[in-house]
């Protein structure tokens, strides 16, 4: 999808809001954003990953039924929505004082496709509440960031929406494969430094404990 008028603008919007509410320092919104805070965003909102699990459970439905293109097209979902819908809708929330400007933006940047801009976002993030570089996990095996796997999934997604081309059964288990990777090495790791775990149907929920 190009960058066009209409994102521009977007941009410009997240800039103004990051110098109103932090005129001196934008990345002081990081460094107030509390472990507190974002429990308390998952623990109101615990099924807020149920539409991820849902699209790779379909992802798998599709695989297994032969139709390999439409698999990818959910797990390129599935990646957005680990990644948007269940990382960063609680940041926006937590760093928009007003709900209702939260709203909108969440809005936007969940409906669209890609993440690439919210990229160093998701790093800071990962980086503050997991202490890992999101640029150094990767799947066993694979040489290649498991974010920049991420985005030829994606790629590929996008060939098949609008190109109409044809996959392999590798590439759609490869795909899922990539899926299934950022819920277990992003989003699980990242859940689980806030003393959160995850239940049936992608219920978020306070660790037991011990």
């Amino acid at each position: 999808m190009s960058y066009d008028a209409t994102d521009a603008a977007m941009d410009e919007m997240y800039d103004r809001i990051a110098e109103e509410l932090y005129p001196e320092h934008k990345q002081q919104a990081l460094n107030e954003f509390t472990t507190e805070r974002l429990c308390s965003y998952y623990l109101s909102n615990p099924m807020v990953m149920q539409p991820a699990v849902e699209s790779l459970q379909e992802a798998l439905k599709l695989r297994g039924n032969g139709h390999a293109a439409a698999a990818v097209v959910y797990c390129a979902t599935t990646i957005e929505l680990f990644l948007k819908a269940t990382v960063l809708q609680p940041v926006v929330h937590g760093l928009i004082h007003s709900p209702a400007l939260a709203d909108v933006i969440v809005k936007y940047a969940v409906g669209q496709t890609g993440f690439d801009r919210y990229r160093a976002l998701l790093s800071r993030l990962f980086e503050e509440l997991a202490g890992i570089e999101l640029a150094q996990v990767a799947r066993e095996g694979v040489k290649d960031a498991l974010i920049n796997e991420s985005r030829k999934v994606q790629e590929l997604r996008n060939e098949i929406i609008h190109k109409g081309i044809r996959c392999e059964a590798a590439a759609t288990d490869h795909a899922i494969d990539v899926a299934a990777a950022v819920y277990h090495q992003i989003v699980m790791p990242m859940l689980c430094s806030l003393g959160l775990t995850v239940g049936e149907k992608g219920r978020i929920g306070r660790r037991p404990s011990q």
